[in-house]
């Protein structure tokens, strides 16, 4: 295995992947079976994918930005509503749509990571390894919450459980 691809440990997480398109959900979930992710949840449209992350949230979201899917809806409620029970979980942005306005509106939402279609299943682990490995603080504005969108490393030490404990 490379040094990109080297051994995680997923077993323990869950992920909810919001796609729209049939065919890239089974795509991702197929990526994700082979990354041995220990629950992996696929939901086709933005509200069924809100009620999901209510009642089982994971402990990464996928969600997919296209036309007719308002994948940036559900990441605003899940950074936003009063009901969300984990605003901090990780959101990795799924879309074709990556020319930069869409990367920096998505950043300016809350997101965690993005990642273009089309993919690569090596794309998606190096995603995860960097939700995992290098959980960025959370920052809360007047008019933004999510991730510290300064990727640098300020020395800070602090250790953010992402995954949930069984």
């Amino acid at each position: 295995m490379s040094e990109g691809m080297r051994s995680i440990d997923f077993s323990n997480i869950s992920v909810l992947v919001a796609e729209y398109n049939n065919y890239m959900r089974q795509t991702i979930r197929s990526i994700l079976r082979t990354f041995n992710i220990g629950d992996i949840i696929e939901m086709q449209n933005p509200d069924d994918a809100w009620d999901m992350f209510c009642a089982t949230p994971p402990d990464v979201v996928f969600a997919d930005w296209a036309p007719g899917f308002n994948g940036m809806g559900l990441l605003q409620k899940i950074r936003r509503d009063p009901k969300s029970p984990n605003p901090f979980v990780p959101i990795i942005v799924v879309t074709s749509m990556s020319d930069k306005k869409n990367v920096l509106t998505a950043r300016d939402l809350g997101m965690t990571e993005f990642l273009a279609k089309p993919f690569s299943p090596k794309q998606i682990f190096l995603r995860l390894r960097i939700v995992a490995e290098q959980p960025r603080a959370f920052i809360k504005t007047g008019n933004f919450f999510g991730p510290d969108r300064r990727r640098r490393n300020l020395g800070v030490q602090k250790k953010q459980t992402w995954r949930r404990q069984r």
